[in-house]
């Protein structure tokens, strides 16, 4: 999964139309899988990822299996469908999980935007 997150990381960099969503953002997401935590932390057009981290309360978590959490990253599957599936569980107030789900999509939808030109 850290390959997946730095991929990601250096993606919402490479694309500018992605930078208006993570603008004036304080946020920290656990993404939870059987094997660990991880938590990204969006501020200000900035994603850091912080590995081993501890779940700490309070804080938004996207929860599953590794499978499921990779898809999400690499935006072949939309957040909200892996949460319908039963694949995933989030525990986010809704603008929260309708914002990373817009940013985890808008990721890869702009590298498949750049392969048709």
């Amino acid at each position: 999964m850290i390959e997946e997150l730095k991929a990601f990381q250096l993606a919402i960099k490479q694309q500018g139309h992605i930078l208006p969503l993570l603008d004036h953002i304080d946020l920290r997401v656990n993404l939870v899988s059987e094997l660990t935590t991880i938590q990204i932390f969006i501020k200000n057009n900035e994603i850091f990822i912080l590995h081993d981290s501890d779940a700490t309360q309070n804080i938004p978590e996207i929860c599953g299996d590794l499978q499921a959490i990779k898809q999400l990253l690499e935006g072949k599957e939309r957040l909200r469908t892996l949460e319908r599936n039963g694949q995933l569980t989030i525990s986010a107030p809704i603008r929260t999980t309708l914002l990373l789900e817009s940013i985890f999509y808008l990721t890869k939808a702009q590298e498949n935007f750049a392969n048709i030109i």
